[in-house]
Parts: C-alpha cells; structure tokens; sequence
C-alpha cells in the first residue's frame, strides 16, 4: 500500500469514536434514507474504482479507506438505531427472549465484519528467501508424513514427490510415521485387527524401502496425530521438520522455497504455506461445481492468512509446514491438550516469543473429504479444538503476546459462533411468521431504511475482499451445512472442555452408487418449518393486526432460506465417487505411439496412474480402441512410458480426448508421474488462477437459487423414492 499501513489503522481507530458519537445521532426516515442511499452509492463508487485501477495505485488505500469506513458506520447506526428503538421490552417473556437473541446475533455479524476489515488493512505477500550458494550452509531437514487408516494410494505419491524434491544431497530425510501399524496395533486381541496392522505395516515399510525414504511407528497410539509426530522427533535431530499430512503432495521446490527464511530469522518458529486441494470437496462434488468456482479454502489461504500475517499471527495448519526442531523442544514437542494440535502448538511458541511466517505459493496438491459426513468430522473438530485453546490456553492470559495477537487468536475462537448465528436467522422467521413472537419493535419501512442499507454494505464489503476468491451466497451454503452439527460440536466442548478425541478426516473415499446422508435429517427439520412460514405469509396478511412491510420483509428473508435449506440437502444427496486418484490440469506436448504410427497430442490432465490427451483431429484420426495398448513419449523430457486406452472420445469438433493408464514398470516411471502431474508450484498456482473471478451479487443470487432448484429437489426425489421403496418392502413382508 502507498499510504503507510499504520496510519491507515490510526485514523480507522479514531474514526471509531466519531462514529460512534454520529450513530447516536436522531435521524427522520427520510434523512436515514438520503444518508443511507449517500453512503451506498460511495461505497459502490470506491469498489468499482479498485477493480479498475491497476495494483498498488497511490488512490487505492483511500478506496479501500473508504469502503471500510462506510460500511463501519452503517453497521453501527444500525446497531444503535436496534439497540435504542426496536428490542421488544414488554412483549412478554419469550418474545424477550427470542429478539434478544436476534439481536445478540445481528451484533455478532457485526464483531465479525470488524475482524474482517482488521485482518485485511495491509496483507503481506512474502517471497521465498534465498539460500545460501555453499549449500553445506544449508539446514538440514527431516520430512515427517503422518498416516494412520489412509489407503496406500493416497499415500504412495506423496513419499515419492517428498523422496524427490530439489534440495542438496544428504541435507533431508524423509520419514513415514505409520500410526496404523503400532506395536498396540499389530498385536491387537483381535485376529483380523492385529493381521490388518501387520499387513499394513509391511506394505508401507517396502513403500519406505522402494523410494528411500524412512519409516517410524511406535509402542502405542497416544494423543493422535500429535503423539504421532512427537514419537518421530524422538528418533531425529535435522534443524528444521517439514510436515505433510499424506494426502498432501509436494511439489519439486518446496524445500527451496521454505528453508531460506529459517537462516535470515533466528527467532522465526514457522514458515506455514497454503493447503491447496485438487480434488472436489461434497459440497463442490454434489453440486456439480468443482473446477467452475473458486475452491473454498482460497478466501482462507489467499486472503486471510497473508492478512493475519500482517500482524505475525499466521498459525500451523498441521501439514505444508516448516518448523524450527530447536523450538519444538524448547516446547516439548507439539502441544496435545487439544485437538487443533496445530493451532495450539503455535499459541505456545508465540508465547515464548517467536514469530511465525505465511509464504502465499501452493506447494501440495491435497485431497478434500469426499462425503457431507467427512467434512462434518472435519469442520466440528476444527471448531471444537479452537474453542479449547480459548479454554485451556486462554490467549489472554499467555505471556509476550502482543494485543493483537490476542485479539486475534479471540476470533480464531468467535469465528466458531457462525453456526449458531445461523441456525437462529434461519429459525427467526418462522418464529415470527408461524409462532407470532414480536422480535423487534419495530414497522416495514424502518427496516427497509436502516436494515437493507447495512446488509447491501456487508455484501460490498465481502465483494471487496473476497470477489476473485468468493462467489455472493457461496460463503452461507457451506455455513448452512455445517451449522447444526458445528452448534452441537460446540456445545460438548462448552460442557466438558477436554471430552472431545481427535477423529481423522476420512480421504481417499470411493462411492459406487448414490444415496441420501444419513445427516440430512435436522435439515428436513429446517425445511419444514421455512415451508410453512413461508405458508404463513398469506394468512399473516389478511390480519389487519399486522404489518403488510414487516411481513413482506421476513417473506422475503425466508425465501432466501429456502434457498440455502434446498442447497445444503442438495449437498447431502451424495454422488458416486469412483477414482482415488485425482488428476489434475497440466500443459504439456506428448507423442503417441500405436501399432507403429506417431500422432502428436496435447497432455491436458495427468495423475500418478495416468494421463488424458487432447488430440486434434487436424492430425489425423487415432486409430484405437479401448484395452489397446501404446507408448507415450514426453519429447521435452526424453521420457517414455507404456501405457492402456481406458477412454476414447470426442471432445468437440475438432479434438478428441484420449484417456490412458500407465503400465508403471519401474520406480523411475513412477517417480517421472507424480513429478509431471504434481511436481510444478507454478503449475498449481496457474490452475487456481484459472479458477478465480467473482460475480456479481444478482448473479451469485441466480446461481445460488440454480443450485437450490436443481439440485435440492434432486435429493428429495431421490428421499421420496427410497421411502417408497421401504414402504413396499415393508408392506410385501408384512402381508
């Protein structure tokens, strides 16, 4: 930024106590309106502005200046005008009740809007550092790669792309820490349990063997992933320890990129780097959208993480990381009181005083949970571990934090609270509509005056920071699924803060047909009670007692939670998912060789197990057909690999694809796959640009409704049909 980024904080601090003197102002509805419709048309004059003007522009700071400062004061004159004006006082208890919950959440939105604005003032885009040329200067390395149940297939290419990444000789070490084939493990009472251990153990001690890398288990399976690692830093002693959870494939310069920052800061504990994923997570699987939108874990890695690194408070995400071993010991190895060992363990360095770094290049290619019910054991445990830091490791209260490391590592914490945010927005217009609780005091043009000026604020704002990464609405979907079971996850923390165990993401999953999740049923809940508020609308207005504004205001509201409500059963109508072995987008000329004639192609994805080519038809026809087998020769590399027609057909009018399985005959042949597929950082970070590009918010409200038609009623064909099928099986066995 041109403008000094603490002058920008300064004056948005003292901006604050201004406002707020402002917001208590009286106000007539219609100057409320002339102001409202004022700040609206300056905040879409400040964001159309920085999407035109070029990167780092003197006028940009004071756009975006601009945009915070705006949507700051519509937020707190609509907090103030709720707060003085609207709570229901004397409605009667439960009314109470319900509008000062509504209320309570509608100031959380707010508290989170502020972070926003805070973690995205100045975000921090590092570059590599250098290493030394006397690579004897180099630090040396040890690779930890934690497995526990995973299949050796997701494993197997992420030990072949660490034994293979650029770095100097004798410098790294790589090691499989295999969870699933303890001592406990191997003699476990149970025959079969004890056989599946042993076998496991053996496959991936020959997996060790085969690519040079080394292997660790140990006596018994305590404290998770965190005792796991801690076991490991026992047998080793490189200066530094890269981790890669085994689905996390690194490219060639890991190493080269991340080490270099170690040697120019002695106090630095952690060089943390994105998570990318390069396969569909459920929600992008069962709506159809993988590859079409922005992936969701990019708002957190492209925007928020060089943003918490503005104000060194980046923090271990468990794998793609380089962390100091000196440091590690000083802690006594990564911390195990929670179940975000990560997270927690950052806490405790920080707390002894070092710092922590974020390096914005995506070097892995991971793996998402493939079902609604992985990302649930994954999301709930994330929420659960952040709320106990907050509990047991009170950053308030942990030394050399400054403030806003403390602050932020408060809303690592509030964050959690979107799943009971909402559940109570999506359970207020029933409560309102069907149950009649008065929940603001209130009429419908008051709400249009002071609510719908904020809400369009907020969604600038999110336009703002988030457009190329974020498409309008996409955020509530995954906030709607994840609500009811992350509220009750939060719940048993709050209950009893050391009851929650450490569950292992499911990966690597495969679905042979289609079926309804088990989990959907507090969402048919949901959805009944929206349908028949929905229905209430019509009755409600032929009451003269009510408001026709405030009745059309909240219609309104449900509808748009019908959207979301038929989007997140559409989600948990889950698709088959038949390859365990992602392929990802990849540029590259490769020859095919086929009973003796040569036909040039171009290599457009590729996996460790295979390859799919775009042929033009301008280069003649290829004669094959499914089971052939032929040679493709990589002619930049020099390499050849024989390989199996597993799918042939036309692409468009003028291309073919070719899909092949490779005949791997050697480790050097595989080695060579999982290089050309996953090796190149540039690569990665070239297909998740083609990715980006926002919408507008009437287009992402569009989308959001294709999707909730589409694909929600999908699954409630599909419920209705299984019911049926349970009511004729039951009736032709009972009779």
């Amino acid at each position: 930024m041109a403008l000094f980024p603490m002058r920008s904080l300064i004056i948005f601090l003292m901006s604050i106590t201004g406002f707020f003197w402002l917001a208590s102002v009286p106000t007539t509805l219609m100057v409320q309106a002339v102001l409202a419709l004022f700040l609206i048309g300056l905040m879409l004059a400040a964001y159309l502005g920085s999407r035109r003007l070029p990167k780092n522009h003197p006028i940009e700071p004071w756009l975006k200046l601009t945009v915070m400062l705006t949507s700051v004061f519509l937020g707190w004159h609509y907090l103030y005008w709720r707060a003085t004006e609207t709570l229901p006082i004397g409605f009667g208890l439960v009314s109470m009740l319900a509008g000062l919950l509504l209320f309570l959440v509608e100031v959380y939105g707010f508290i989170t809007l502020m972070y926003g604005h805070f973690i995205n003032i100045s975000p921090l885009e590092r570059r590599p550092v250098p290493l030394p040329v006397d690579t004897s200067l180099w630090p040396t390395v040890d690779i930890f790669i934690p497995t526990y149940n995973e299949d050796i297939l997701v494993i197997r290419p992420t030990v072949i792309a660490a034994t293979q990444m650029r770095y100097a000789p004798g410098k790294f070490k790589v090691w499989i820490l295999d969870d699933g084939g303890t001592v406990q493990k191997c003699t476990d009472p149970n025959p079969e349990k004890a056989a599946a251990a042993q076998a496991r153990q053996a496959e991936l001690k020959a997996l060790a063997a085969a690519f040079g890398a080394g292997y660790l288990t140990r006596e018994k399976n305590l404290h998770a992933k965190a005792g796991n690692l801690n076991s490991a830093l026992s047998y080793t002693h490189a200066d530094l320890v890269a981790i890669l959870d085994c689905d996390h494939i690194p490219t060639d310069d890991f190493l080269l990129n991340t080490t270099g920052a170690f040697l120019a800061e002695a106090k630095l504990f952690l060089l943390q780097t994105p998570h990318n994923f390069i396969s569909a997570d459920p929600v992008e699987k069962n709506l159809n959208i993988y590859g079409k939108i922005p992936s969701e874990n990019e708002l957190f890695y492209r925007v928020m993480q060089p943003g918490l690194d503005f104000w060194h408070t980046s923090f271990f995400c468990g794998s793609a990381a380089v962390l100091r071993r000196s440091v590690l010991n000083e802690l006594g190895g990564i911390a195990g009181q929670t179940i975000t060992e990560d997270a927690e363990t950052t806490l405790d360095a920080l707390s002894l005083g070092y710092t922590t770094a974020y390096l914005n290049i995506p070097m892995v290619s991971g793996l998402q949970p493939e079902t609604y019910s992985g990302l649930v054991i994954q999301r709930v445990r994330w929420g659960q571990g952040m709320l106990q830091i907050f509990i047991l490791k009170n950053p308030w209260a942990q030394p050399h934090l400054a403030f806003v490391q403390r602050l932020l590592y408060t809303n690592f914490t509030i964050y959690w609270g979107f799943a009971l945010a909402r559940l109570a927005l999506m359970l207020a217009p029933p409560a309102y509509l069907i149950f009649g609780l008065d929940l603001a005091d209130t009429d419908g043009q008051q709400l249009l005056a002071y609510s719908i000026p904020y809400l369009i604020a907020s969604l600038i704002v999110t336009q703002y920071y988030y457009r190329d990464v974020r498409w309008p609405f996409i955020s509530q979907i995954y906030e709607t699924i994840q609500s009811f079971y992350v509220t009750q996850g939060i719940y048993k923390v709050l209950r009893k803060p050391r009851s929650p165990s450490f569950q292992v993401t499911p990966k690597g999953e495969q679905l042979n047909s289609e079926f309804v999740s088990s989990l959907s049923w507090p969402f048919y809940l949901l959805l009944g009670l929206n349908v028949l508020s929905l229905g209430f609308v019509a009755y409600r207005l032929t009451d003269p007692q009510w408001q026709v504004g405030a009745i059309a205001f909240v219609g309104t509201w449900a509808v748009l939670d019908l959207f979301f409500l038929l989007a997140a059963l559409g989600i948990m109508l889950e698709r088959p998912q038949r390859r365990t072995e992602p392929r990802v987008p990849v540029r590259e000329p490769v020859v095919i060789s086929l009973n003796g004639a040569e036909l040039n192609g171009v290599a457009v994805d590729a996996s460790r197990a295979g390859l799919g080519i775009m042929i033009s038809l301008a280069n003649g026809q290829i004669a094959a057909k499914l089971g052939d087998e032929l040679t493709l020769l990589w002619p930049r590399q020099g390499i050849e690999i024989q390989a199996v027609v597993r799918t042939l057909r036309p692409r468009d009018k003028t291309h073919s694809y070719l899909g092949v399985e490779y005949r791997l005959a050697s480790s050097d042949d595989e080695r060579f796959s999982v290089a050309f597929a996953f090796g190149n950082s540039s690569q990665l970070e070239a297909n998740n640009r083609a990715r980006y590009g926002g919408r507008s918010i009437i287009s992402g409200l569009f989308f959001l409704m294709k999707l909730a038609l589409r694909y929600g009623i999908a699954h409630l064909i599909s419920l209705l049909k299984q019911q049926t099928g349970r009511f004729y099986r039951w009736f032709i066995y009972s009779f």
